[in-house]
């Protein structure tokens, strides 16, 4: 790893699974596990940045790098600075295979 990408983790993220329990109507329950923490590089995306197809919506996208970790993807969630972030893409370059990059929505 080199120390180049090790010092650009500046921030603390909490990273959460999101668990499959159902209420009494079969309904998602929406309840997260706590996964552990992670330091991270978090940096806003810019609407020009996202897919030109995709539908842009009126939340904040955010774009975090961190180190590469098994079972981070659709369905978890982080914690940033008393904000939720649902990952809805998760990308690992070939080049960097021990970093992995976030593409994430703010949840209000």
């Amino acid at each position: 790893m080199s120390g180049e990408f090790a010092g650009t983790l500046r921030e603390r993220v909490v990273i959460e699974t999101r668990l499959g329990n159902r209420d009494s109507r079969a309904g998602a329950v929406g309840n997260y596990r706590y996964d552990g923490q992670a330091w991270a590089a978090v940096s806003p995306l810019m609407p020009a940045d996202l897919t030109r197809g995709d539908a842009l919506s009126a939340l904040p996208r955010w774009r975090v790098t961190l180190r590469k970790r098994e079972g981070v993807g659709i369905g978890t969630r982080l914690t940033w600075r008393g904000k939720y972030l649902a990952v809805r893409a998760a990308l690992s370059d070939p080049q960097t295979p021990a970093q992995m990059h976030l593409t994430c929505e703010e949840v209000r």
